[in-house]
């Protein structure tokens, strides 16, 4: 496995903005407070932003340019149990979420879903298209993750929780965080195949090739170890990670990191951020030389409504090294 080191910038932390709070237009389940309490990915498309929550069934659709509560819709059957532990246990536990490109039969890409693998029951995902305007179209589909899972358990020798994925070319990239177990911070990299067949036909994500497996060091916060939190495709050639140091009790939260990999593999930024918040999932995009940013955060409080925030950066071309167009 190569090992990639990821200095910090001497930067000040950036800067977020919050946006509005994840309101939702009713409850996601009876006896639930109206609102997503435990963000942990977000996908955005045009005027539309998508958010999952780690104990959730739904998918939360928010219109960026108004004010109004967002809708939960529904991606997997079933209702999870009320007691915590039970529900613990049952959760699908979606971590990541990521827009695919668009492949044949799927015009207009879509969104993928993933959960964390932490247990087999979480060895599952979605994928759900959009239409030319980046809303939803159609149903979802429940998508079997497990053959590529068990590829990146056999790799790691054990358990793993998946975080974040990105598309860069015709591979998908796994971000493995490490805050339990023995194994590092890893990116794993698949050989996609022929992804418009899997989405058509099985739905069954089969590794063709285990291409590379990187540990990544990213360093800590307070002491405390930064772990990958999520990740998006920013270009053709950089993808955007966050990564997040929290203690061992839930709210002990030291802060969180935002950072580019290029496509071979090297970390291009780490830059820190605003230490008030636990940053859980990212999305980014580039826009006349800036990147910009939403994040969601997890702030470990079910009584209290998950923020979106946003925030922007100067893209430095020394550092990132990308010339390709951006992730629309």
């Amino acid at each position: 496995m190569t090992e990639v080191e990821a200095p910090h910038e001497e930067l000040p932390p950036l800067e977020l903005r919050r946006l509005r709070d994840l309101d939702l237009s009713k409850s996601p389940e009876d006896g639930k407070p109206p609102f997503i309490a435990s963000a942990s990915g977000i996908a955005r498309r045009g005027n539309f932003a998508y958010v999952v929550g780690d104990d959730l069934l739904q998918l939360g659709v928010f219109e960026l340019a108004g004010s109004g509560p967002g809708v939960a819709r529904r991606v997997f059957a079933g209702d999870l149990p009320d007691a915590p532990a039970e529900r613990n246990d049952k959760k699908p536990d979606l971590e990541g979420l990521t827009t695919l490109p668009p492949v044949e039969g799927e015009p207009n890409g879509g969104l993928l879903g993933l959960g964390s693998g932490s247990n087999r029951d979480r060895d599952r995902g979605f994928f759900w298209s959009l239409a030319a305007d980046g809303s939803l179209s159609g149903e979802p589909r429940t998508i079997e993750l497990q053959p590529v899972y068990d590829a990146m358990r056999e790799e790691l020798g054990g358990d793993i929780n998946i975080e974040g994925a990105a598309v860069v070319g015709d591979r998908l990239w796994l971000f493995h965080r490490a805050n339990k177990g023995k194994a590092p911070n890893t990116v794993a990299e698949f050989e996609l195949g022929d992804l418009s067949r899997t989405l058509r036909e099985d739905l069954v994500v089969e590794p063709d090739e285990l291409a590379a497996v990187r540990a990544y060091e990213l360093g800590g916060l307070d002491g405390v170890r930064l772990c990958f939190s999520d990740a998006t495709t920013l270009t053709n050639e950089l993808v955007c990670f966050s990564a997040s140091a929290e203690g061992e009790e839930d709210g002990d939260i030291h802060g969180s990191v935002v950072g580019t990999i290029s496509a071979d593999g090297s970390v291009r930024r780490l830059r820190t951020i605003d230490p008030r918040w636990k940053v859980e999932g990212v999305h980014a995009t580039i826009d006349t030389g800036v990147v910009d940013f939403l994040f969601v955060c997890d702030q470990d409080d079910p009584g209290t409504a998950s923020p979106l925030l946003s925030a922007s950066m100067p893209l430095q071309r020394e550092l990132d090294e990308s010339r390709a167009g951006p992730n629309t």
